[in-house]
């Protein structure tokens, strides 16, 4: 299968998704999007268990076509699709064509500003220190480095997908810190260190504020 970057174009291959990866369904037949998870890939077929859909199969009839869309670390994936069939034993499964081009998409619609900045995530009251990599004014990603505190194995036990989080900042030139609350989108290991993405709730006027002053600012 191939994925198109809609950045530059470029194309990539790739030869399977991983089994497991959640998958969100949408079409012109369905009022609301329906959840799932890749169970398999076959040379012609992508194989979905849908999530708590009894009548998927009323819902999207065979020869539907549908847009699939999963998201894999920092990056979203979405196609064309068509639904080839559904099987009920030994449980309900969704049969769909594998599509031949796959667009890749950046997860957060704003431009990424790469930077060095400490913080300090609280999870779950734990008090972690971390360095944010980069940030846009809807989330950032941070790194947590391994101590004897907390290694990658003890962080994937505290932090969970879609669990809250409070970030510390330092506002730039003073030793004044302020926070912004959001939620954890991701998770992935690359060698010495522990990435976390993070999505920000900014439900708060201040918390917008905040991070745009450290945008202009810089540090």
């Amino acid at each position: 299968m191939d994925i198109e970057n809609t950045d530059n174009q470029e194309i990539f291959r790739l030869s399977t998704f991983d089994i497991g990866v959640a998958i969100e369904i949408t079409s012109d037949v369905l009022l609301s999007k329906i959840s799932g998870v890749i169970v398999d890939v076959k040379s012609d077929t992508i194989i979905i268990k849908p999530k708590a859909i009894d009548d998927f199969h009323e819902k999207i009839p065979k020869g539907t076509v549908i847009t699939v869309r999963c998201i894999i670390g920092e990056s979203v994936f979405r196609f064309i699709s068509v639904l080839k069939d559904v099987v009920f034993k030994p449980t309900m499964l969704a049969l769909i064509e594998v599509p031949e081009l796959i667009r890749k998409e950046e997860r957060r619609d704003k431009r990424r500003i790469n930077c060095k900045l400490p913080c300090v995530l609280v999870i779950k009251e734990n008090k972690i220190k971390a360095c944010v990599q980069d940030l846009t004014p809807t989330g950032c990603r941070c790194s947590l480095y391994e101590s004897g505190m907390l290694d990658k194995w003890s962080a994937k036990f505290l932090i969970e997908e879609d669990c809250a989080v409070e970030i510390f900042l330092p506002v730039g030139g003073t030793k004044k810190e302020l926070s912004v609350k959001g939620m954890v989108k991701y998770l992935s290991t690359a060698y010495d260190r522990f990435d976390i993405g993070i999505e920000f709730h900014m439900s708060v006027e201040e918390e917008k504020q905040m991070i745009e002053t450290i945008l202009k600012r810089g540090w």
